[in-house]
């Protein structure tokens, strides 16, 4: 009877090819995670990128409306205060008159006259006060103003560095590719275009919003008294008021006339008799002259005693130039867009190489297979900006137009456009059809 013979090393053949399938599909497998994964950590990255750099664009409009806002402010305290020296000028001349009035009157009388007394001192320490008040409160405007340029002007450098310092701390591999340096460098001009600086002749616009924020006392000190009631013989008109005149002098103006008709019963009503004048300017010395609650018109000759009595001061400095939306932008508000396109060499990419250690594997002929990838280089892109937008609606339920006055400035990732997408791509040479495509 024959033994039948032994058949070694079918079993090792079968095992090597059968391990070597193992080890193609473990690299592969591998291979496709960690480049769904490197892709994930460059979208990341570029979104980190934008909305960083966004943020910083959204902080500095809304210092830019912050520091607006705070001058505005200012110059409505410097015309409270240029108002209260003039109103208090005024009433250093009018208490004398009532004084003569009351004198048949003996407790009044008494009265009038303490409190004439005691204005007089009172309006001798004011008026110094108020002054070196109104030189430090414009000191600080301008001071703030300045702070509000460098702040402006030097976005353009730190929004472009922010980009490349996230992605720095994103990751060492990460960088800007030549269409996202290309991108920072067309932001920089659009910041640039995005804001006006209204200066000179241009401060019009910070004029009218300061004097849409006066108060009442500033802006217009009118009243009229009938003595007779019932009648229209005889009345005391008061006129004042305060106005920024020629950008660079706060001037405030007070009278109070004595106002009678030409006959007994016919004739219009006219100033018969000055009664008290006052005014106060800080700033610059003007020929110009404002409206100052219709007093040069209903009290002409109050109006030019009080040009005479003028108490100067020389400490305003004038209307600080600020940073406004531009004429385009508040036709066509379009605020700068912040374009990212990261790239990652396949080189510094995290693949089954790294993580598997070898880049082949031998074959039954003794040659090694290598299992290297393809792709010479990724790319990632995200852009973002920053909407105007209020938290809650207006209570009088009117829509609020964007401005560098108000802060409502926040940053929010979007979506890029197809021309957007095709002009990085040109720039990095990728194709142009796969950027095209949504």
């Amino acid at each position: 009877m024959r033994t039948p013979r032994r058949q070694q090393g079918q079993s090792l053949l079968v095992l090597v090819v059968l391990l070597g399938a193992l080890i193609g599909a473990l690299w592969w497998t591998t291979e496709a995670g960690s480049a769904v994964n490197e892709k994930q950590r460059l979208a990341n990255a570029a979104d980190a990128a934008a909305l960083s750099a966004a943020v910083w664009q959204a902080r500095a409009l809304n210092f830019d409306a912050y520091t607006n806002r705070a001058i505005v402010a200012n110059e409505a305290a410097l015309a409270q205060s240029v108002s209260l020296r003039s109103w208090s000028s005024y009433m250093t001349r009018l208490l004398p008159g009532a004084a003569l009035v009351t004198a048949w009157v003996p407790y009044l009388n008494s009265a009038m006259m303490t409190l004439q007394r005691l204005w007089h001192h009172v309006d001798a320490a004011l008026q110094p006060s108020l002054m070196a008040l109104e030189a430090t409160t414009s000191l600080v405007s301008h001071d703030i103003a300045a702070a509000q340029r460098v702040m402006h002007l030097g976005t353009a450098t730190v929004v472009p560095a922010i980009l490349r310092e996230s992605l720095a701390e994103t990751g060492p591999r990460f960088r800007l590719s030549t269409g996202g340096e290309a991108a920072a460098a067309v932001w920089a001009t659009e910041w640039l275009r995005f804001a006006s600086f209204y200066g000179g002749s241009f401060r019009w616009r910070q004029r009218d919003v300061v004097h849409r924020s006066l108060d009442g006392f500033s802006s217009d000190r009118r009243y009229t008294l009938s003595p007779v009631l019932g009648t229209s013989l005889v009345r005391f008109e008061k006129r004042g008021g305060t106005e920024l005149v020629d950008f660079d002098n706060w001037r405030g103006l007070d009278t109070m006339s004595l106002h009678a008709r030409r006959g007994v019963l016919f004739g219009s009503i006219r100033e018969r008799t000055p009664i008290a004048w006052g005014a106060s300017e800080s700033g610059q010395p003007s020929f110009s002259r404002g409206e100052h609650g219709d007093s040069y018109r209903r009290n002409p000759r109050a109006s030019r005693l009080a040009d005479r009595a003028v108490r100067r001061s020389a400490g305003y400095l004038g209307l600080p130039s600020l940073y406004d939306l531009s004429a385009a932008q508040r036709d066509s508000f379009s605020p700068p867009r912040i374009l990212v396109r990261v790239t990652l060499d396949d080189s510094s990419r995290r693949g089954a190489k790294a993580l598997l250690g070898f880049t082949s594997v031998p074959t039954l002929t003794g040659r090694e297979q290598r299992l290297e990838a393809s792709a010479p280089r990724w790319f990632a892109e995200s852009a973002a900006t920053t909407p105007f937008e209020r938290p809650h609606p207006r209570l009088d339920g009117a829509r609020e137009l964007p401005s560098l006055f108000s802060p409502f400035w926040r940053a929010s990732l979007v979506s890029l456009t197809s021309d957007e997408r095709i002009r990085l791509a040109m720039l990095d040479g990728s194709p142009i059809w796969l950027a095209a495509a949504p």
